[in-house]
């Protein structure tokens, strides 16, 4: 019986295996290189009966089904449940008794019979609905034969309810056998799943080395900021391709941390690509193109497609990188265009992923999956090693770049030695003769200085002159009324006292004596007159005492008062149609301040004849209905005194405004000022008190100076 199975097997044309046309079943006379894919002759059913792990089961009425495929394309089987799946082995004489290595893929959990005996528990958890879906690639199994022609393989599979499945390039196999010899377990297969850490470790380093390089450079030359994404690239590159380890080099893990692990090292790519482009943009000062901000609503798109249209997640991703070499290449082209000398080896860096990325699509399509992750792996290593060899040229031309500016110097430093020696060989010749151009120009210079200050001590003197005139007026002014007073009694008196002589010789005596009484009277006002001058007289001796500098505590609500109504009336002396209102708002807890009394003075008096000369202007313009004011307004806070001296005069225009504190700087007619009043001033109060002189003023409306002066 044996020799005829042997005969009949022989007799198979497949080579390396057959599947045979009467029966669905696999036959197996040899395990060719690649391997024998389990996907024909499966059956299940489903429930739980652990009967059905038995040789003999009679499963003719069982389903037929590929458990090979992805677990989504199986809608019984990925709502979750437990399914019992069997296939029926033919295999040669010549494999009996033999142990077939096994290379399992799995999206769930199961248990492996062979002949009914348990080889196998692979994943983590199977409880009814708790089950805890698991998921692995490459899981290397050993089938041992016994030395039947038949050999059943029973498989007892659970898969959890409700599981998040994520197609990101590599499909979710339901249950996936691969047979193949023993020895190639550690062979082939291995070299398999160990390939891609060895290429994710690769991929790390060069994004390592990369990201170092670009960090490096940026702290060296942070204007370059694109130095600094391709920096911040290489990080996110480098947990991208952490993520992926758990997919492939844990062995089992929970389904959803490798759709997690997908989501993610999917999400961090997109950030990466987008970091890439940003980075070109600002190395090559480019403005952003509609396709940059297209790859990026394309690209935050694809995760709603990851998570709910799974047929569609891959087709619909991969147009990521056609859109991203699309646009690296026209940002480059435009800098090729711009005559950056090294533009075209990122040019053909990403020429050289799209092409390998279309061949990786190619072999994909074509089913070998392996060999196509192979590619795709290698186009990952194409952007780094072409950005790698991009910033060593750039480094390189820096350096060239470097050595042919120091020539340049270096010719230049002999010129410009050369030319010294001719220019020390003029200079020697000519010394003398600049020697003495210097010497006249000095005395020239010195005596336009000695000049200059004879003109500003005479110009000084004429402002305090202009000051002391003003303020003569204003005393003369102030003194004439009560001389009047004391002039218009007196003859009153003269001609009273000839009355009472002729009424006493008339013997009048009654009448004599009223006329005494009223000559008393008239006596008591021409005292008071008399004292009244008395008192201007001495204040302004008070003043003209502090004229050695020395400070005195002084009241400043009486010092402005005084010098207000004498600026008034001195100009009232020149110009007796002038009328304005004085209006006075002052702080009567205002404390004393030690002040040099005659400086502060001069600086009020200066301030008040402005103010009164404003409004002058004004009155001579306005309507009718102008009413010239002058306000000084006094108040103490936080240490400091405040004096407001405010107008509503002719204001003082924007332009000038930086100007009016200038020396020599005017605005009046010529011979009416010096433009030295308000530079006093301002001297007087900063420099002379400590304390500070302001203006706020509005063309055509009003003028206020503040003057700020330190209690102590």
């Amino acid at each position: 019986m044996k020799k005829l199975l042997f005969i009949i097997c022989l007799l198979f044309p497949i080579g390396f295996f057959a599947f045979a046309k009467t029966d669905p079943s696999i036959v197996i006379n040899k395990i060719p290189a690649g391997g024998v894919l389990l996907d024909k002759g499966w059956k299940f059913h489903e429930g739980d009966n652990p009967v059905w792990a038995d040789r003999n089961v009679d499963d003719n009425s069982w389903q037929k089904i590929d458990p090979s495929k992805d677990i989504y394309y199986l809608p019984q089987i990925r709502t979750g449940g437990t399914w019992w799946f069997r296939l029926k082995l033919h295999v040669s004489p010549v494999l009996f008794g033999k142990t077939l290595g096994m290379v399992a893929y799995q999206t769930g959990v199961s248990d492996v019979y062979l002949n009914g005996k348990l080889l196998y528990h692979l994943g983590n958890k199977a409880d009814g609905d708790k089950t805890v879906t698991s998921r692995f690639y490459d899981e290397q199994l050993s089938l041992p034969l016994d030395t039947g022609a038949v050999q059943e393989l029973a498989v007892r599979f659970s898969c959890g309810k409700n599981n998040l499945l994520i197609n990101y390039l590599t499909p979710n196999y339901c249950f996936r056998l691969v047979l193949t010899n023993v020895d190639k377990l550690l062979g082939t297969f291995m070299i398999e799943t160990t390939s891609y850490l060895v290429k994710d470790i690769v991929l790390v380093s060069l994004y390592i080395i990369l990201g170092v390089i670009s960090l490096s450079l940026y702290i060296s030359y942070r204007v370059q900021r694109a130095y600094l994404i391709f920096g911040v690239y290489c990080v996110i590159s480098i947990i991208q391709a952490l993520l992926r380890v758990p997919t492939y080099a844990v062995k089992p893990v929970d389904l959803y941390i490798t759709s997690a692990c997908h989501l993610l090292s999917h999400l961090t790519s997109l950030v990466a690509i987008v970091l890439l482009l940003e980075g070109l943009y600002k190395l090559y000062g480019q403005n952003k193109t509609i396709l940059f901000y297209f790859l990026i609503f394309y690209s935050i798109t694809t995760l709603p497609v990851f998570i709910f249209f799974y047929p569609w997640s891959n087709i619909y991703a991969v147009g990521i990188a056609p859109l991203v070499s699309a646009d690296a290449s026209f940002i480059n082209l435009r800098a090729i265009r711009s005559g950056f000398s090294n533009a075209w080896i990122l040019f053909v860096t990403f020429l050289v992923f799209f092409l390998v990325f279309i061949t990786f699509m190619l072999i994909a399509a074509s089913g070998n999956i392996n060999l196509g992750l192979n590619i795709a792996a290698l186009s990952l290593l194409v952007i780094p090693l072409g950005l790698s060899i991009f910033l060593a040229n750039e480094f390189a031309r820096t350096g060239r770049d470097l050595q042919t500016r120091i020539a340049d110097v270096q010719r230049l430093s002999e010129k410009a030695i050369q030319h010294e020696q001719e220019k020390q060989q003029l200079l020697t010749s000519q010394n003398e003769t600049l020697e003495k151009k210097v010497s006249e120009r000095t005395a020239a210079l010195n005596k336009s200085l000695h000049d200059l200050r004879s003109t500003q001590d005479q110009l000084i003197h004429s402002e305090k002159m202009a000051s002391l005139g003003q303020l003569t007026a204003g005393i003369a002014h102030e003194i004439q009324n009560p001389l009047n007073f004391v002039n218009n009694f007196s003859e009153v008196n003269q001609e009273m006292i000839d009355e009472m002589e002729q009424e006493i010789k008339s013997g009048n005596i009654d009448d004599a004596l009223a006329i005494a009484a009223s000559i008393k009277q008239n006596e008591q006002k021409i005292s008071h007159h008399g004292k009244r001058a008395d008192g201007i007289v001495k204040g302004m001796l008070q003043h003209s005492r502090s004229s050695n500098g020395e400070k005195q505590l002084t009241n400043i609500n009486t010092l402005a008062d005084e010098f207000m109504h004498l600026s008034y009336h001195g100009l009232r002396a020149k110009d007796k149609s002038f009328h304005a209102e004085m209006l006075t708002h002052f702080d009567r807890d205002l404390p004393k301040i030690n002040i040099v009394q005659q400086d502060i003075g001069r600086v009020l008096l200066n301030l008040f004849n402005n103010a009164f000369y404003a409004v002058n202007q004004k009155q001579k313009s306005a309507g009718a209905d102008y009413k010239p004011e002058v306000v000084v307004i006094t108040s103490s806070d936080n240490g400091l005194i405040t004096i407001k001296i405010r107008d509503n005069g002719i204001g003082i225009p924007a332009s000038i405004k930086d100007k009016i504190m200038q020396p020599f700087f005017t605005t009046k007619p010529t011979g009416e000022g010096t433009g030295l009043g308000l530079s006093l001033s301002y001297d007087t109060v900063v420099k002379g008190h400590g304390g500070n002189i302001a203006v706020n003023t509005k063309d055509g409306e009003f003028t206020e100076f503040i003057i700020e002066l330190p209690v102590n």
